[in-house]
């Protein structure tokens, strides 16, 4: 199948990266402090959470007023809608925006304005989150913290400025819902875009099961975690959705005419040994009456128990969730340089057991699903199992290696290729056949250019790369790690005639030296000058794969959990993987950067065993999710907040 959509271009080369924001330099040494746990709020506390910024309050609406502004509005209509969708090789019955897969890419200048009406057509509750942007607390798309959850046939109108030019991506933030099909690239231009190149591909990476021999992903989550379900709570026997009381809301959110002032109440504080004001709290809007529950003090009840025996206590809390309606307008008409980096050559990952060969139903896995990974499947370059899912077919823009994707272009050509990695549970090594690539950007942002053969893709991070085309017809291949012989996606480059490469494609770049993130250091656009931490927060990784408890600090998630930052600090999250299975953590709504000079992201992949320390600049106010983003993961407890307080 030829691509549907390209983008062609010769960009005049400029003298910078515009539009790019402030940049980060993570340091090596020195903490101000620690915050080991989060706030939590007292039961007897009746002001519960007011210390915290709310996602619609003041602070958010002036930064958003701050933000660079181009006078453009881009208006858009979506819809979230059952649809069957073929696959290339198969059709299957699943979940996507509009009528594609994956969802029609959305395009934007830095500084534009994004005004989208939304509408929810799916039997469940659902949001939309915008993957990797800087944006407005309140556009966010969590439910319970940024926003109600939109149930079915209702709408909610999306509105906020693009801060900065990147690849990022766009997908529910309920339960499993990206692991059915509901996820889109968003591209945000740059208008002094310093690449010269001829063409764009865009190539959005996934694992996929849903619809294939009965399987979906909500009945692999609960076989996984053992019934426990989502932590978003998309059972919607009563077409609720959400994990908990919403933070920060009046009844009128979604509305693009009012983004008013938060909530005024104040409460009494407490001190941390550190003299820094700490207020334990859920933010909840005026006038909803009491929480389902009193929120509970999970540190008070059990100071230092291991996750596997709090695992139950947090999930009971964490699923008595409120079930709302989301609101929003009236929808609209419809418009539906360094040098090469030197790296040691990959080893050879072991496969999983019983594993098939070519796509389609696999075999084995562990108590007895054909869904599920063997346990004795191992990525030798993730030190870890690779993932838990055995997925039956992985693609490359919606298609099978059955029926690729072809990308056609002349000799000679430059691409600027974009990928993004929406798989719900695997890690990816590209690589394009009779190529090498160089890595510009990762995760949105610029890097010193590098040379890279073949790249490691976590859940959640993107990376573009330019390559001059050759004269012929090249596989681009996507392997899923340790996930077993012939499990892999495929796409075409094509410049001549000549017979397509076969779906066992494997080019010898593959076995050439990897290049991760930790081998990359960040473009000088976005380096800014090195400063000590004002604020360190540790993150503990646990859990284990027979419970399938993930949890940070020893808690799975509950919306009231709150890790207190302010505004102007420079805040360093140290995280520290006491698991035997390696996590894609990403923060929401900010960049960090990795140390030495790393480059700037939004996802970094922890392995078991490793301590990363990583900065960021508390520069955008809210409420914002921490998280892991293998989505069986978080939806069992992976996910925690970080907290403005308000000044």
């Amino acid at each position: 199948m030829d691509s549907p959509s390209t983008h062609s271009r010769r960009a005049l080369l400029s003298a910078g990266i515009a539009v790019a924001g402030g940049g980060l330099l993570a340091s090596s040494a020195g903490t101000a402090s620690a915050t080991p746990r989060p706030d939590a709020p007292r039961a007897h506390d009746p002001s519960r959470g007011s210390g915290y910024v709310d996602p619609r309050g003041p602070e958010v609406a002036d930064v958003e007023r701050r933000r660079n502004d181009s006078g453009r509005v881009r208006r858009l209509h979506v819809e979230a809608r059952r649809a069957r969708i073929d696959l290339g090789s198969l059709a299957v019955d699943t979940w996507v925006y509009g009528d594609e897969l994956p969802g029609k890419e959305i395009r934007l200048t830095a500084g534009d304005t994004l005004s989208m009406t939304f509408v929810n057509h799916l039997p469940q509750s659902t949001t939309v989150h915008w993957h990797g942007l800087g944006l407005r607390n309140d556009m966010d798309g969590v439910p319970d913290i940024t926003q109600r959850s939109i149930r079915p046939g209702d709408s909610f109108h999306y509105r906020f400025r693009a801060p900065n030019p990147g690849t990022y991506w766009f997908h529910p933030h309920v339960g499993v819902q990206q692991d059915h099909g509901l996820y889109g690239p968003l591209i945000i231009d740059d208008p002094r875009e310093p690449l010269e190149y001829d063409h764009e591909w865009v190539v959005v990476l996934d694992d996929w099961l849903d619809g294939v021999d009965g399987a979906n992903p909500d009945t692999v989550l609960n076989e996984l975690n053992h019934g426990r379900g989502s932590m978003h709570g998309n059972d919607d026997s009563d077409h609720g959705g959400g994990h908990g009381t919403m933070a920060g809301h009046g009844s009128d959110h979604g509305r693009t005419n009012d983004h008013g002032a938060g909530h005024s109440n104040s409460s009494s504080e407490r001190h941390d040994h550190d003299g820094r004001d700490s207020t334990g709290g859920e933010t909840r809007p005026p006038g909803w009456g009491p929480a389902v529950l009193p929120t509970m003090d999970l540190d008070r009840l059990v100071p230092d128990v291991d996750s596997s025996r709090l695992g139950d206590l947090g999930l009971g809390v964490a699923n008595q969730s409120l079930h709302d309606v989301g609101l929003g307008d009236v929808p609209l008409p419809g418009t539906s340089d360094r040098a090469a980096v030197r790296a040691a050559p990959v080893p050879t990952s072991r496969a999983s057991r019983g594993a098939r060969r070519d796509d389609g139903p696999g075999h084995g896995g562990h108590s007895g699903s054909n869904r599920l990974l063997s346990d004795s499947s191992h990525s030798t370059v993730l030190n870890s199992m690779p993932g838990n899912v055995n997925y039956p077919y992985h693609l490359i823009n919606g298609r099978t290696k059955r029926a690729p994707e072809t990308f056609r272009c002349r000799p000679g050509d430059r691409i600027r290729i974009r990928f993004i990695n929406a798989g719900g549970d695997t890690a990816y090594r590209v690589a394009l056949g009779g190529h090498r690539m160089t890595v510009t950007h990762t995760d949105g942002h610029p890097v010193e250019h590098a040379r890279a053969e073949q790249l490691l893709i976590g859940m959640a991070e993107r990376y573009d790369v330019l390559v001059t085309a050759r004269s012929g017809v090249f596989p681009l291949v996507a392997i899923a790690d340790g996930k077993g012989s012939g499990k892999s996606a495929l796409a075409v480059l094509r410049t001549a005639s000549g017979r397509a490469p076969e779906a066992s494609a494997h080019p010898r770049e593959l076995e050439g030296p990897l290049m991760t993130a930790d081998r990359l250091r960040a473009g000088e656009s976005v380096r800014a000058r090195s400063r000590r931490p004002d604020r360190t927060i540790s993150l503990r990784l646990n859990g284990n794969m027979r419970s399938f408890n993930w949890a940070i600090n020893g808690r799975p998630y509950t919306p009231s959990q709150r890790y207190p930052v302010r505004e102007g600090e420079r805040v360093r999250l140290v995280f520290r993987n006491r698991t035997k299975m390696w996590h894609p953590m990403h923060l929401h709504g900010h960049s960090f950067t990795l140390p030495d000079g790393g480059p700037r992201k939004d996802t970094t992949i922890m392995r078991p065993g490793e301590r990363l320390a990583v900065d960021f600049d508390a520069d955008n106010p809210g409420l914002w999710m921490l998280h892991c983003h293998n989505i069986y993961h978080s939806e069992s407890g992976m996910m925690t907040v970080l907290g403005y307080r308000r000044k």
